[in-house]
């Protein structure tokens, strides 16, 4: 057994010192500097010509490409009349309280998030879009709402303020 082991490593000792050499391997590349060519300076210089763009883009009536198509509502802006209480709350902030229906001109009832009450007639102005009720039946409030869309046309959208359900039904 031991002279198997003296063997091989015998055997280990020859292959390991037959690959040692000490030459240098001639694999290296001697690289040359390139010879730098001077061009000569042109006395004249030759002039820029400025070139106009070929696309000029003109509003006209469009829209602006650059506004935000998210901004899909923009009220109609009234600035010679004065805001009314009503008209700081959005429709869907305001719930309806009560609809009186009866003798006389129907009234409803709406509480704005400030806790307050306000009396609704057919006319009276209401909503951040510049609603306006145009009538009041048994169950609901119906309001017309006009603004400009993001094209910039004049749209007029039907809303409804509805009574909740009652307990029970």
């Amino acid at each position: 057994m031991m002279r198997i082991i003296i063997l091989l490593l015998s055997f280990g000792l020859v292959f390991s010192l037959s690959a040692c050499d000490e030459k240098q391997p001639n694999n290296t590349k001697v690289v040359k500097p390139r010879a730098v060519v001077k061009k000569p300076v042109e006395a004249e210089k030759k002039e820029t010509v400025v070139v106009a763009p070929k696309f000029v883009y003109v509003a006209g009536e469009r829209r602006d490409p650059f506004t935000s198509l998210l901004e899909v509502r923009n009220p109609l802006q009234e600035d010679s009349e004065p805001q009314t209480p009503l008209q700081q709350f959005g429709l869907k902030e305001l719930r309806l309280s009560a609809i009186v229906v009866g003798k006389g001109e129907p009234r409803a009832l709406v509480v704005a998030p400030d806790k307050k009450a306000y009396l609704l007639n057919v006319g009276v102005k209401i909503g951040r879009n510049h609603g306006v009720v145009t009538d009041i039946t048994e169950d609901v409030v119906i309001v017309e709402e006009r603004f400009r869309d993001f094209s910039g046309g004049l749209r007029t959208e039907i809303q409804k303020i509805t009574l909740p359900n009652r307990e029970g039904e």
